[in-house]
Order: structure tokens, then C-alpha cells, then sequence
């Protein structure tokens, strides 16, 4: 029975680490080539396995589409101990610890997010809800921070948590752009972060 289990377990940690190569090889491909050149022969050349296990795996492109959004922009803000903001925090804990993991998750797809965003409206059906599983990550927990702190006299009550925290976010997402294009610009990252921070605070706080 020992054996038995080992070989299992063996096979799970197989189709794992299958599932990754060709999740990545996606995300390499789809950013290099764009969603309607991308072929799943080139993904499943890049991960090293045949078309047919990509296809058992996901059953189509869009299937594994769909796969490597859920894992890049929805899974990272599941992740154990990423997720929450100490008790007691203050305004500028609250802003600082959400527009940094905004400003981290875009910097580092900021080529999948051109390229999904320049060609969304291939999508069909999907554009919608691929729009919403790039920027929903942090937006509805960021959001209920800040009621909190607004129920607590830490925030201007004439202000709307989620509009604060779609400017925000528009700020950060603009600002990856502009960087990543490296044009124009004789300021550092982060230091743009921090002026969309302090530009928020000022505008929120009491």
C-alpha cells in the first residue's frame, strides 16, 4: 500500500509540475506572440510536452486562457498571509499595503496585461470577465478597509472607498505603462508610487 501511495503521489506531483510548464510557457508565449497568434503547438513546444496534454489538460486555448489569469491576477491575492492588514492599522498602512501589491502584480505581467488588454476585443463573450479577473484582485477587500477606516473617523466621510480605490489602481496601472515603455520619464517607479500614495492620502484623510 506504501508503494502504492508513493506512485501516486508521484503522478499528482507529475501533473503538477505539467500543468505549471505549460501555464508558464503560456504566459511567455501569449505575452511574445498575443492571444490570436499564440498556437498551442508553440505553448506546448515552449513546455516541453505534445499538443494532445495541453488539450487533456485545459481542452482548449481559451480554456487555457482562462487557466493562466485565474493563476497571474486571481491566485496571487489568495495567497496565505498576503491578504490581510494588522488590526489597528492606520490610513497610510492601509493605502501603502495595497497600492505596493497593486504596483508589484502589474509590474510583474505588465507585458500579458498589454497584450490582453490590446486584444480583448477578441475575446468575445470572455472580454468582460477577463478584464475583471485583471483588475478585481485587492479591490473589494481594499475597498472594505477603507469603510473601516472610514466608520473609524480615519477617513473623510465625503469620500467613496471604491472610487478612491479605482483611482488608485488607474494611477498605478497608468504609471507601469508609462514605465514600461521607458519614454519621457526621468523618475523612478517608485518613486511614482509614492507620489500616488501621498496624493491619495492627502485627498482622503480627515
Amino acid at each position: 500500500m506504501q508503494v502504492t501511495a508513493y506512485m501516486q503521489m508521484d503522478e499528482e506531483t507529475q501533473e503538477q509540475s505539467t500543468e505549471q510548464r505549460l501555464l508558464c510557457a503560456a504566459r511567455e508565449v501569449y505575452s511574445r506572440e498575443g492571444i490570436a497568434k499564440a498556437t498551442t503547438r508553440e505553448i506546448a513546444k515552449v513546455a516541453g510536452v505534445n499538443e494532445v496534454t495541453l488539450f487533456r489538460r485545459f481542452q482548449s486555448k481559451q480554456g487555457l486562457l482562462a487557466a493562466v489569469l485565474e493563476e497571474t491576477f486571481l491566485n496571487v491575492a489568495k495567497s496565505p498571509g498576503c491578504r490581510t492588514v494588522a488590526d489597528g492599522a492606520t490610513l497610510r498602512d492601509i493605502v501603502t499595503f495595497y497600492a505596493n501589491a497593486d504596483f508589484d502584480r502589474i509590474n510583474n505581467n505588465i507585458s500579458l496585461m498589454r497584450v490582453i488588454i490590446g486584444e480583448s476585443h477578441r475575446l468575445g463573450e470572455l472580454e468582460s470577465e477577463v478584464l475583471l479577473r485583471i483588475f478585481r484582485p485587492w479591490k473589494e477587500e481594499f475597498a472594505g478597509k477603507l469603510q473601516e477606516a472610514k466608520d473609524h473617523g480615519l477617513m473623510r466621510a465625503d469620500q467613496e472607498p471604491i472610487i478612491v480605490v479605482d483611482q488608485l489602481s488607474a494611477m498605478i496601472f497608468v504609471g507601469a505603462l508609462r514605465a514600461d515603455t521607458r519614454r519621457c520619464i526621468n523618475y523612478t517607479p517608485e518613486t511614482y508610487l509614492s507620489a500616488c500614495i501621498e496624493n491619495i492620502l492627502r485627498a482622503i484623510a480627515p
